[in-house]
C-alpha cells in the first residue's frame, strides 16, 4: 500500500476525495454514510486537501478498528486495487496533456 501512496502523490492525487475513492474501490467503504466518517477522519471539509502518507496509515487503522479488522487486511486490499486507481489517474492526466497539447 505504502509504494501505492507514494505513485499517487507522485502525480497529485493523493487528495482526501481520490483517497475515498480508492477506499470504496478497494471495497474497505461503500457508501456516502462512510464517506462523511472518513472526511472527519482526516479532519478535513476540503475535497482537494492533500493527505501524506502517515495520515492515510491512521485512517485505515481506524477504519479497520471500526470494523474489527486488521490493518493488514485492509491495507492488503488496497494494495491490490492500486493499479486500478493509478491506471485512471494516469489516464485523467494523459487526457490533461492530450487536451493542451503537452508532450508527453
Amino acid at each position: 500500500m505504502d509504494k501505492a501512496f507514494q505513485d499517487l502523490e507522485k502525480t497529485g492525487k493523493n487528495d482526501v476525495d481520490n483517497l475515498i475513492k480508492w477506499m470504496k474501490d478497494s471495497k474497505i467503504i461503500d457508501s456516502s454514510k462512510d464517506d462523511e466518517g472518513i472526511r472527519k477522519l482526516f479532519k478535513s471539509n476540503d475535497a482537494k486537501q492533500k493527505v501524506d502518507l502517515e495520515k492515510f496509515k491512521e485512517v485505515v487503522a481506524q477504519v479497520a478498528k471500526d470494523q474489527k479488522k486488521t490493518t493488514d487486511t485492509l491495507s492488503q486490499k488496497l494494495a491490490e486495487t492500486a493499479p486500478k486507481v493509478l491506471d485512471a489517474a494516469k489516464k485523467g492526466i494523459d487526457a490533461i496533456k492530450g487536451a493542451l497539447k503537452i508532450d508527453k
